[in-house]
């Protein structure tokens, strides 16, 4: 697997760590993009089927995504301990980040490590319609957006962050992810979360 050359960048300057413990940014986001994201433990609804007289189940209308049902199952074992080993997990309640319109939590993770150092990441479903049209807004909050020829979904980063932190937006198929860090690079493990949940 190939990985997407990031461009280490991000918003968060001296408040980032207060960001990544629940505070919600100075700047608001647009309401079409911006949604308040619910428990860690909360996980997308399924889709009762469709009752029909054939035995058939009945046909996905979008495309599958494999989202991991914990954040202890995100990537692999051996990434997820060096990016996140050496970090406490926090409650993920109550953070407010970009997020397609009309956006369901499926997963909410958040590690800290005191004032040092941190890392969340939020991944939400949505119709492709609402996906495209979060991408779409974006722009008008700073990031800028490419395509990631490694997992083939849209990634965008917000420009005019430090070395230190990152803020970035990866989504293709009805799935939405968002990654902030804080003197963590989590490039690798954002590569392997997404081939995991885009293959």
């Amino acid at each position: 697997m190939r990985r997407a050359s990031i461009a280490i960048t991000g918003a968060l300057l001296i408040g980032a760590i207060a960001g990544l413990t629940g505070c919600v940014p100075d700047d608001p986001a647009p309401a079409p993009t911006t949604t308040t994201v619910a428990s860690p433990s909360a996980t997308a609804p399924s889709a009762s089927p469709t009752p029909s007289a054939s035995s058939e189940p009945s046909a996905p209308t979008a495309p599958s995504a494999s989202i991991p049902a914990s954040c202890d199952d995100l990537g692999t074992a051996a990434t997820r301990q060096e990016t996140v080993g050496g970090l406490t997990a926090q409650h993920a309640d109550g953070f407010v980040r970009p997020a397609p319109a009309n956006a369901t939590t499926a997963l909410s993770c958040n590690w800290i490590q005191e004032e040092a150092a941190a890392v969340l990441l939020i991944v939400s479903t949505a119709s492709d319609a609402d996906v495209t049209a979060g991408v779409a807004g974006l722009g008008a909050q700073g990031y800028e957006c490419q395509a990631a020829e490694d997992f083939g979904a849209q990634y965008c980063v917000k420009a005019g962050g430090t070395a230190e932190t990152e803020d970035v937006v990866v989504a293709r198929d009805g799935v939405w992810i968002y990654l902030e860090t804080v003197n963590i690079n989590a490039r690798a493990w954002l590569s392997e979360i997404s081939s995991q949940i885009f293959d």
